[in-house]
């Protein structure tokens, strides 16, 4: 009789053997998304890689002896871990929408002071446990320039040399900016206060800290000029370019809109508003008017903007930047 003792199954081998293959992987790389690389190109390239990683998709975290949550924005004393990602439950440590930049997150993080930066997203390089920290530049740009929020620019860190060892990322996100609302031009009022029906009015009640977007489709042509004309703020004509900027959206597309641009039948209209009309506590009145496009409804009621207000994601690029 054939003895088969002391033999192993080939099955049992080769299971055995994938096990070990990933263990070895794991503890290889595990570590590393903890602890700065080592030394050289390869760890600019990681340091980059983990650092654009953990903006975009990490919500941050703070706590205290009572209290903890992702909203380190609000409690920067006892911040863990720096993240942009917005996150709908605080309590969560973790967020259902990476790559979705909060607007509050990324505020807070422009006025953290550059050691709290290079430690919390481990910028640096240890040699036997001493820190040198990396030279770095994060940024978010949105139509190849900075953006721009509250006045402020989006950057952290020095300009990028032209003589350095150096490792870059680039990824797309959906930075919050500022609020929107959509309005079907069939169901806005003429404006009661104006003569013909040409005009429209929305209420916008302050005071707003961030930029206001308002947009209006399925206008009604009435005529062979389709076109915008101004926009007037409880009485005062407003300025295009400062106060104010105009588009049109055509195949998807936004272009400008100025004050004599045609407008195209089934178009859409946008106009972004600066925050600073709006400072104080009491209800405005926004008065568009047209040339060619009727509104048929009549008021009141009057619109409200916060009625139909959602935050505004825009594209953008964050930008990581890293060298020694």
């Amino acid at each position: 009789m054939f003895d088969k003792k002391g033999q192993i199954a080939i099955d049992f081998l080769l299971g055995i053997s994938l096990v070990l293959i990933a263990l070895g992987f794991t503890i290889q790389f595990i570590p590393g998304l903890f602890i700065s690389g080592s030394a050289g190109e390869s760890s600019l390239d990681y340091t980059a890689y983990r650092t654009a990683a953990v903006l975009a998709e990490d919500t941050g975290w703070w706590e205290n002896i009572t209290m903890n949550g992702t909203d380190w924005e609000n409690h920067p004393d006892g911040m863990l871990r720096i993240g942009l990602a917005a996150d709908d439950e605080p309590r969560s440590r973790l967020t259902d929408t990476p790559n979705l930049i909060s607007k509050k997150k990324t505020e807070q993080f422009l006025l953290l002071n550059e050691s709290t930066i290079i430690e919390k997203l481990g910028l640096y390089n240890d040699v036997e446990d001493t820190h040198f920290a990396y030279g770095y530049n994060i940024s978010i740009l949105k139509n190849d320039r900075y953006l721009v929020l509250n006045n402020t620019t989006v950057h952290r860190g020095l300009p990028v040399p032209g003589d350095r060892e150096m490792s870059g990322i680039t990824r797309i996100v959906l930075i919050e900016t500022g609020t929107v609302a959509s309005f079907d031009a069939k169901e806005l009022p003429v404006d009661p206060y104006s003569p013909g029906s040409e005009n429209t009015i929305i209420n916008i009640t302050g005071p707003l800290n961030y930029e206001l977007t308002i947009e209006i489709d399925n206008l009604n042509i009435s005529g062979v000029d389709p076109s915008f004309k101004k926009l007037v703020l409880d009485g005062t004509n407003l300025n295009e370019g400062t106060d104010y900027t105009a588009y049109k959206v055509i195949n998807g597309t936004e272009l400008p809109l100025t004050s004599t641009g045609k407008i195209d039948s089934g178009g859409t209209v946008i106009f972004r508003m600066d925050p600073g009309l709006f400072s104080g506590s009491h209800t405005y009145q926004l008065q568009i008017d047209m040339k060619d496009i009727t509104f048929t409804n009549t008021a009141p009621p009057i619109p409200e903007y916060s009625e139909q207000q959602e935050i505004l994601y825009e594209p953008a690029y964050l930008e990581v930047v890293v060298w020694q």
